[in-house]
């Protein structure tokens, strides 16, 4: 009989983190440090291995692709977060990644230690095509003072 020591949900987070970068350069080595955490990390299985967390060690070729970025603040259980299912698109400077997992520090950190400013929310709360009258984002939206296309419902006019 197997007994099961976790938890889980059937609900997905539907996260999204937007890492904007100073230069489009930086927004270029994050995405490589990524791949290669993702490549090199594939056969560590730190969850897996039922071990205390203090015996956990970065493998060669993660610690060496995080030497080779500067990266200091990853722990190896979160070394793992870059073998979860995620979307990743860069577009110049920015860093798009869209995933179903609540845990994404390690992302964070190395967004933040490359100078990047981070952006979370859930999708859930802010689609990518709202109909929520209250964005002011919303073109459709005639009660949106922002609109150019219905100028007659500025207040004050």
């Amino acid at each position: 009989m197997k007994i099961w020591n976790s938890y889980g949900s059937e609900h997905s987070m539907n996260l999204v983190l937007i890492g904007s970068f100073v230069q489009a350069k930086d927004a270029e080595n994050i995405e490589k440090l990524i791949a290669k955490l993702k490549k090199a990390s594939e056969h560590e299985e730190y969850y897996l291995s039922g071990q205390s967390p203090e015996n956990h060690k970065f493998s060669k070729e993660v610690l060496e692709a995080l030497q080779e970025q500067q990266v200091n603040h990853l722990s190896p259980l979160e070394i793992d977060q870059f073998n979860s299912d995620y979307y990743l698109e860069r577009d110049e400077n920015k860093i798009t990644i869209d995933t179903d997992e609540i845990d994404i520090s390690a992302f964070i950190k190395i967004f933040v230690d490359a100078g990047a400013k981070v952006e979370v929310y859930s999708k859930h709360f802010y689609p990518e095509n709202p109909e929520n009258p209250e964005n002011p984002e919303n073109p459709e939206n005639p009660e949106n003072p922002e609109n150019p296309e219905n100028p007659e419902k500025v207040e004050g006019k």
